[in-house]
């Protein structure tokens, strides 16, 4: 009875636990019970939650508004350079590039950037670009430039001018040999003028000469055996006139006479030849009988006949022409002897004219004015000369000088190759600091008030830093743009859209990075000081087209529980908006204003965070 004793306790135990557990889970399955309701039991029990206003307090800050572009990061004003002309004097030579600009190379005022045919092409300091070739005698603010940068660089001696003169001449000449190179000399078509000139010169010191030795001699009067001389040349002009006429009527007669005597054998070819046609046409007529031989004439009979008739044909023409001879020499024989005596007549006259003028009184003004004259042709041949003088020298070549406005510079792109014509434009230099480029709209550049302060991000490199909007162009042809459309607006890629360039506060920052893409974030209007601001949401307009805020007064639902403030809008930014009550006082930092509704709260749960919501 003992050894059973504990077994039956632990069985009693046991079962004791079961219905204590069964009694539990009855209990708990009574109360699951009591909550467990079906759908449809549970959808006619619920009522749609109270609505819940979202709200959000009045903030005190500055507002800020900014637009977005995108942009690259260039070297500052790139600038083409060109050619104005040829290098060499001579425009036909050939242009062949000898020495090619080096990429990265630095060039400084005065350096040689290339070289074209052997010849320099200097890049100087100056605003004012290369238009024409410079040369003795050239005025204008060109001249006054290069004067003005050869004085910078030490070989112009004196105060530059705008006249290109000895003192130009002789500091391009010590400029180009202190640069290796040989300045370029006068011109093919100087140097023909510098000739032409001197030759006037010569000419005109002959004539001066001549003249006064004619005066000279004019004004002495004849010795005896000039006078006897003027005499005799008188008497043999005056013997000339009869011989002359003389030999005119012999040569004339003589022309006449051949004439005739061409004329007799011209009639007696013409008989002899008609005599020989009736002969010839007696013979060929059908039956005729030779008178000679009594029979009809043969064939070889008629051929002698045609060939004495041929024979007769030719002396004719002969003689025809023997006379158109005779009668053209009677005829030039007649001119020519008629100015044989005009010229002996005409010698006369001469003759007699000289020497009434050779034992007259001389009267020298005429000599005189011939020795004026002569001078004053000779001064004027010194003053042309010296003109040309002046202008033929050194000469400048458009090609060989370039102007920069701003250098020291680097030569950032080549395209000039050695061995071929220079490219146009041949290279861009660029100054070694940074800028950025970038496009926005012409509506969204009207916002922008110059200079304005920008945020510069290198994304792809993790970089930011600041700069300033410093200018507001319009896109150049071949694109001066950089970077692609930016975030502030506008339409399109292209058409209506304005370059920005912006200059980072800086720019070694960038200089590592050039062509990359820069987001460009620029702040175009802000508030002075912190304003009264809320977000845009909770602003509304009204029935009569006045701007409102709902102003959240006291909780609940009832009408002191929301109050409409109506405000004045101000800038709009990142979301918010500045607002000033119209009635003074009206609205305070801190008051909550309404900016939607929650209808997933039930009555009783208001928002009470500080953030803004979505509406709902």
């Amino acid at each position: 009875m003992s050894d059973r004793a504990p077994g039956g306790r632990r069985r009693t135990r046991l079962a004791l636990g079961v219905v204590a557990i069964s009694v539990v889970s009855a209990g708990v399955g009574i109360f699951v019970g009591s909550q467990l309701k079906s759908p449809a039991d549970a959808a006619a029990e619920a009522a749609p939650p109270a609505p819940s206003r979202i709200t959000v307090p009045v903030e005190q800050r500055s507002l800020v508004a900014r637009l977005v572009a995108n942009g690259e990061l260039q070297y500052s004003e790139p600038t083409y350079l060109r050619l104005a002309g040829s290098v060499g004097a001579s425009g036909g030579a050939t242009q062949i590039v000898t020495k090619a600009p080096a990429l990265d190379q630095p060039v400084a005022d005065g350096d040689v950037v290339m070289e074209v045919s052997g010849r320099p092409v200097f890049l100087f300091q100056g605003d004012l670009p290369t238009y024409r070739p410079l040369e003795p005698g050239s005025k204008g603010p060109d001249v006054l430039q290069l004067e003005t940068a050869l004085a910078r660089l030490g070989t112009f001696g004196g105060t530059p001018d705008d006249v290109y003169d000895d003192n130009t001449e002789a500091a391009i000449d010590y400029y180009y040999a202190l640069k290796g190179y040989k300045s370029e000399g006068p011109s093919d078509e100087q140097r023909t003028r510098l000739r032409a000139a001197e030759k006037a010169v010569t000419e005109a010191n002959k004539g001066v000469v001549a003249a006064q030795q004619a005066l000279a001699e004019g004004g002495k009067g004849l010795t005896g055996a000039q006078l006897l001389q003027a005499q005799q040349q008188l008497q043999a002009a005056r013997d000339a006139v009869p011989a002359a006429q003389q030999s005119a009527d012999r040569r004339n007669a003589d022309a006449v006479a051949a004439v005739t005597t061409a004329t007799a054998v011209r009639d007696a070819a013409t008989t002899a030849r008609n005599t020989a046609r009736a002969a010839r046409n007696a013979a060929v007529v059908a039956d005729a009988i030779n008178p000679d031989t009594g029979v009809p004439y043969t064939a070889s009979e008629i051929a002698a006949l045609n060939e004495t008739l041929a024979a007769k044909e030719v002396a004719l023409l002969e003689a025809e022409g023997a006379l158109r001879t005779a009668v053209s020499t009677r005829d030039q024989t007649a001119t020519d002897t008629a100015k044989e005596v005009a010229s002996a007549q005409g010698a006369l006259a001469l003759a007699e004219l000289t020497y009434a003028e050779s034992i007259a009184p001389k009267d020298t003004r005429t000599l005189n004015d011939a020795v004026k004259t002569a001078r004053q042709a000779l001064d004027q041949a010194n003053a042309d000369l010296l003109t040309v003088q002046a202008e033929v020298g050194t000469k400048m070549p458009a090609g060989e000088m370039i102007f920069l406005s701003s250098l020291p510079t680097t030569i950032t792109e080549v395209a000039a190759e050695a061995g071929k014509a220079p490219a146009d434009p041949f290279a861009t230099v660029s100054s070694t600091s940074t800028r950025i480029l970038g496009r926005i709209s012409s509506a969204d550049a009207d916002l922008v008030q110059l200079p304005a302060p920008v945020t510069v991000e290198l994304r792809d490199v993790g970089i930011s830093t600041t700069g300033v909007l410093t200018e507001i162009k319009k896109q150049t042809e071949g694109g001066d743009g950089g970077g692609g459309g930016g975030d502030g607006g506008g339409s399109g890629d292209g058409a209506g859209r304005l370059v920005i360039v912006v200059e980072p506060d800086d720019p070694k920052l960038l200089n590592d990075y050039i062509g990359f893409p820069a987001r460009i974030t620029i702040s175009v209007s802000s508030t002075e000081g912190e304003v009264l601001a809320v977000p845009v949401a909770a602003i509304s307009v009204g029935a009569d087209g006045e701007s409102r805020v709902e102003v959240e007064r006291n909780e609940g639902d009832g009408p002191d529980a929301v109050e409409i403030v109506k405000v004045t809008v101000g800038l709009t930014a990142e979301g918010y908006a500045e607002i000033t009550p119209v009635e003074a006082g009206a609205l305070q930092r801190g008051d909550r204003v309404v900016v939607g509704e929650d209808r997933r709260r039930r009555s009783g749960q208001a928002d009470t965070s500080d953030g803004g919501g979505d509406g709902g």
